[in-house]
């Protein structure tokens, strides 16, 4: 049996704890309702340790997913859920300036420490007016070209599967598993 082990990380309201319940055949989360008042005009709950899901590939291969929470008074779970990664999915909502100024700082500070591992940008809420293109995501990013910003409806099984088949070829590539 083979595990991959994949990260999902972005800024609050992304769409990590979305997509891991899209692509999972078992899913776990820890939301909790939100407490400060700038947050609770987005959104009602927030993941305060992890999301947890599993994906069951078939042929002995599984993916674990971990999707992080999105506050920066979290970070520390983002290192201690990087560690053993095959690789991740930064993902950012599209539809709000704020996560993507999020983004930038969380994509600086993350490929610092994880230089080696394979990732993907999911530019989520793709489906909503307003939403800003995966190419000015990338130059806002500063995302080099051979990465990809995968337009992205989390809610959506079919572009959520599209963005994780998209990491997982890459990983296959990058980490030389034979399948």
């Amino acid at each position: 049996m083979y595990n991959f082990k994949i990260l999902i990380l972005g800024p609050f309201n992304a769409g990590k704890t979305t997509l891991v319940k899209t692509l999972s055949e078992i899913s776990m989360t820890t939301e909790r309702e939100v407490t400060r008042p700038e947050e609770k005009t987005k959104k009602t709950k927030t993941t305060v340790a992890m999301d947890f899901g599993i994906i069951n590939l078939g042929d002995g291969y599984v993916v674990r997913l971990f999707g992080t929470p999105g506050q920066r008074r979290f970070s520390f779970m983002w290192r201690i859920l990087s560690k053993g990664i095959h690789g991740y999915i930064l993902i950012i909502d599209s539809t709000d300036e704020e996560s993507i100024i999020e983004g930038i700082k969380i994509h600086e500070s993350f490929r610092e420490e994880h230089r080696d591992v394979p990732y993907v940008v999911a530019a989520n809420k793709q489906d909503l007016p307003g939403a800003i293109s995966p190419l000015d995501i990338r130059f806002a990013l500063s995302i080099p070209d051979e990465v990809p910003v995968i337009p992205t409806v989390a809610t959506n099984h079919q572009s959520a599967w599209n963005l994780l088949s998209t990491l997982l070829e890459r990983c296959i590539t990058h980490w030389k598993i034979a399948i």
